[in-house]
């Protein structure tokens, strides 16, 4: 109980705490923030998009859905961002196809049920915490499919030029896989899960900022893995030419909580917070998210449950991100 009550503190307090941070990162002069809009662009044709990372790796399809031109948001207050990306997002106006795969979690899998003697020389003495584990643990899946139908907009920041990937995203996002991954043992389970999300990705300047809000529900054709809702806030933020300890700028941060379909209970908790360390001479920052994941017993059922109560299992996820 004292897990669950920390837990959803921890992300009200995000979830008004957040809004603040994210404009002071974009925060302008009042005297332009009335700037006229720069004008609406043309939808661009269908492409294809990739992204190679050792945590999770993918490759998409971006396709217009008709020939209405892609609207600019130009403010640096949260809420009206939020307000015009919702606007109008029951009709979807853009498609997003993705095929996602997981490395380092595929790694340790296969690590553990082939190889289990250098699984184990992860272990850290005498604490229970396996570093293999630990790297993978807030994945619950090796690979999945997915399709986003929403609408996009041009994010324009007052008084900052504005970045050809600097994107909003509001709508529906529907994602699907075959197998799912517990303590990194593949259990067969047809899985699907429906969300809503509104996310944004400025990445068209020196300094990269994302944030994603997310509310769905996930599915499982197995009867011992239990149908959960979850509610999700994550934010990240790099920054080359930020001081080396700044502790807003160059951060991480992932919260999200899971409830049981059948009783209401919560059944996972994944608080992440992570710091990126630039280098910016060498144009790379060194990055390290830490935090931990908490799994009730009612995740599972009948044979796939292990004990009568939760466990905590450690997050630490070294990487390099350009």
């Amino acid at each position: 109980m004292q897990a669950r009550l920390v837990a959803a503190g921890l992300l009200v307090l995000a979830c008004n705490f957040l809004p603040i941070a994210w404009a002071a990162d974009i925060s302008a002069p009042a005297a332009v923030t009335a700037a006229t809009p720069p004008a609406a662009r043309k939808l661009p044709v269908s492409e294809w998009t990739w992204h190679l990372d050792p945590y999770e790796s993918s490759l998409g399809l971006n396709m217009p859905l008709g020939d209405r031109p892609i609207p600019t948001i130009q403010s640096d207050d949260y809420g009206t961002i939020f307000r015009d990306l919702m606007e109008d997002s029951l009709v979807p106006r853009y498609m997003q196809l993705q095929a996602q795969v997981y490395p380092v979690p595929v790694l340790a899998t296969w690590l553990k049920s082939n190889s289990p003697h250098t699984y184990n020389k992860a272990d850290l003495a005498n604490t229970g915490v396996n570093l293999v584990e630990s790297s993978s643990t807030a994945y619950q899946e090796p690979w999945a499919v997915s399709l986003f139908l929403g609408n996009i907009a041009d994010l324009a920041l007052p008084g900052l030029p504005q970045g050809s990937n600097d994107i909003g995203y509001s709508g529906w996002l529907l994602r699907a896989g075959a197998q799912h991954l517990d303590d990194n043992v593949i259990i067969q389970d047809k899985w699907y899960q429906l969300e809503w999300q509104i996310r944004g990705d400025l990445n068209g300047r020196a300094e990269k900022l994302n944030w994603n809000f997310r509310i769905g529900s996930r599915f499982n054709a197995n009867p011992y893995v239990t149908d959960i809702t979850y509610i999700g806030i994550e934010r990240d933020n790099l920054n080359l030419n930020k001081p080396f300890l700044s502790w807003l700028e160059n951060s991480h941060l992932d919260l999200e909580l899971s409830f049981s379909h059948d009783g209401g209970r919560v059944v996972r908790e994944q608080f992440i917070v992570g710091k990126k360390y630039p280098f910016p001479e060498r144009g790379y920052a060194i990055t390290l998210d830490t935090g931990v994941v908490w799994d009730s017993p009612f995740e599972y059922a009948g044979p796939l449950r292990q004990g009568t109560k939760g466990a905590y299992t450690l997050v630490f996820q070294p990487s390099v991100e350009f």
